[in-house]
Parts: C-alpha cells; structure tokens; sequence
C-alpha cells in the first residue's frame, strides 16, 4: 500500500514538473531578424542588428511582454535569393519574423511568411506588393514601416513647405522600385515642376557613376530649386560631395539614412541637407523614443540611425507586445490592437499597414543647418521654416 502511494505520488509529482516546464517552454518567445549583415545594405544592416538587440533588452526593461524574448538572426545579403533562405532558416526557430531590407527581399518572405504560417512584419520596404499581397489572403504580412505612397507625401510636403518652383529627383539604381514608386506619389501633386530625373549606380558597378551624375544634376539645377536624393546609404554622402564641387547650388532634400545622422553631416561638412526620419530625439513621441536614441548612443557609441534601425527596433516591440502564444491569436491582436514604439503608436490598417499620417504616427522632416537639427514638420514638433542659402 505504501509502495503504491509513493508510486501514486511520484507519478503525480513528475505531472506538476513536466507541466512546469511546459508552461515555462510557453512563456518563451523567439524573433528573428533578417539583416543584411554583408553585401551593398551592410550599412543599414548593422544598425538593424544593434536596434534589434536594444529592443530585446527595453522589452524586459519596460516590461513590454509577458514572454522571455529572444531575439536571433540571419543574414539576408542583398538578393531575394539570400533573403528567403534566411527567412527559412529562422522559421525553424523563431514564432514571428522581423526586418529584411529591399522591396524584392521583403516580398519573398513574405511568400514564405504564408508557405510557412509564420507572421512576417517588414521593417524597411515600402513596395505597395506587400498590401496587394495582403488583399490576395496572405494574412501573415505586416508592415510598420512606410508605404511608398507615404514616402511620396513627405518629400511631397517638403517641396509645399519650402515652396520650391523646381526639383529634380536623383534615386540609387539598385532602389529603383522605391525610388521610382515614391516619386510617382507625389509628382503628379506638386506644384514644383520637375525639371529631371536620374539613377546613378552601385559603387561596386560603377564607381564614379555618382559622380557623373552629380555633374549632371549640378549643370542643371539653381539655387532656388530642391535636389530630392532618393539614396539612403553610403554613396549619398558621395553624390553631395560631388554635387557642391561641380558648382550644385540646389538645396538638398535627402529620403535620410546616413545623411539624417549629424556626426556624418558634421563630417562631411555640408552646409545644409533636409530630410525625413521616423523620429528623433527631439520629438518625443513616446517613452521609448529617448529611450531608443539614448541607450543606442550609449551602449554602441554613436548616433542611432532613425529609420532602418529604428522601424526594426519597432517591429521587435510591436512583435513582442501582440504575440498571444499563437500564431491565429496575434494575427488578431496586430489586427485590432495599439503598440508602442520610439516612432509612435502603431496601428493597422485592413491591408495590414502600419497607420503612417495618423495622429499617433507620423514621419518627420528636418533640416541639418549650421550645425544643428531643426524640426519642420510635423507642426507640432516644428521648430524653424526651411533656411535657403
């Protein structure tokens, strides 16, 4: 009898401890993070990563989930090819999927979003693909970064605000399907009339393309006319070099990236460069928006880049914050719920895309001019009107 009780009780005992650790393998959420830690987006790729590795640490920091996060990554390179394998290689691991860098990259996995029932949530790309693929029923797609269509309206509103009469739209080759699908837009809104337009190739195709480019828009262009530089990486620094010593008097309207960043202005030496940015630090639109530019220029020491980096960092929080245990459960949860970030309050929309132009969620747009960052839309947070030279 005796024997049968301790048998009874071990048996129930060992129920209590594999239930345990049941539970606890529940409380336990993984991300994983396409990057392009190599190949022509290696720049935005590593503070991707940084921004990712942040969020992981302010989830448990602010108490954003009640799940143990685990934030992990592949390197998806600069082809769809290298992104679809690294999208596949963290389904086996992780319960939601963040990031990816081009339109063509962000497509493909989001085709392996559905192949795999994994939610997918595209940090960076803005091709309106992603929302037709959503209407199509792939339900496991969504987007808090901006759509073209809202990349469009701010160099739309910076031409308003500056009250431009011309421009001329330089984009980056290997973007071409951003560059173009964003100033198609606006173009047929604005008043400013469009006096060219123009792609200069990747330095690994053509290293002095830029160059003969900017003598090009330089000849071209006056000064009271904008310069709209589609290129958020490396080589737009170059492309304003090239432009100010070919005789460029325009002022330049940049889509961010690099040139949105004040050590790489200062570096440079620029004169003065506009541009948009998912937030900065001067307009707080959360908690988390200090807390974001911060803690990054403390722990990795530097500036923090304010879209790539930061729309990933969000994408981390808001997967973090909507993950109910289940793939079905979050879907809904992204679908009818309210998620914090250093860019705002994210909501979706029917086509599963973030709410950019709303009240809790706008774009910014700034000038770098004399050595400091001025706020000229939203107007809530403006602090000065466009300066022409």
């Amino acid at each position: 009898m005796r024997v049968r009780f301790a048998l009874v009780a071990l048996l129930v005992l060992a129920g209590l401890v594999l239930a345990g650790c049941t539970q606890e393998e529940k409380k336990t959420l993984t991300i994983g993070v396409i990057v392009p830690e190599t190949g022509i987006f290696s720049t935005a790729g590593k503070a991707m990563k940084n921004s990712a590795m942040l969020a992981e640490e302010h989830i448990k920091k602010y108490g954003l989930s009640d799940y143990e996060v685990k934030v992990i990554f592949a390197d998806g390179g600069s082809s769809p090819e290298q992104a679809k394998s690294a999208f596949m290689e963290l389904a086996k691991q992780a319960d939601i999927i963040v990031g990816a860098y081009s339109s063509d990259q962000a497509v493909v996995c989001a085709e392996a979003a559905k192949e795999t029932g994994k939610i997918y949530i595209v940090s960076v790309a803005s091709t309106g693909q992603i929302e037709r693929m959503v209407e199509d029923g792939n339900r496991y797609v969504f987007r808090n970064s901006y759509n073209t269509t809202y990349w469009g309206y701010l160099a739309g509103e910076f031409l308003s605000i500056s009250g431009a009469e011309r421009y001329y739209f330089v984009g980056y080759d290997p973007l071409k399907t951003f560059n173009q699908g964003m100033l198609k837009a606006f173009e047929g809104k604005a008043k400013a009339e469009k006096v060219g337009e123009v792609y200069y190739k990747s330095t690994k195709v053509s290293p002095d393309d830029y160059a003969i480019k900017a003598e090009e828009v330089a000849k071209a262009t006056t000064s009271r006319d904008v310069v709209i530089l589609g290129d958020p990486g490396g080589t737009a620094i170059q492309f304003v070099k090239a432009y100010r010593k070919a005789g460029g008097e325009g002022l330049i309207y940049s889509v961010g990236g690099v040139l949105a960043l004040p050590p790489i202005l200062k570096k440079i030496d620029v004169d003065y460069i506009a541009f948009q940015s998912a937030a900065l630090e001067s307009t707080e639109k959360s908690e988390l928006t200090k807390a974001y530019f911060s803690d990054y220029r403390e722990k990795y020491g530097e500036e923090a880049n304010n879209f790539a980096g930061l729309l990933t960092y969000d994408a981390v929080l808001i997967a973090a914050q909507a993950w109910k245990g289940d793939t079905e459960k979050t879907i809904s949860a992204l679908e009818n719920g309210e998620f914090k970030g250093a860019a705002g309050v994210y909501r979706f929309n029917e086509k599963h895309q973030a709410l950019w132009g709303s009240e809790k969620l706008k774009g910014v747009i700034a000038e770098y001019v004399d050595g400091r960052i001025e706020v000229l839309y939203p107007e809530e947070y403006k602090t000065s009107d466009v300066v022409w030279p």
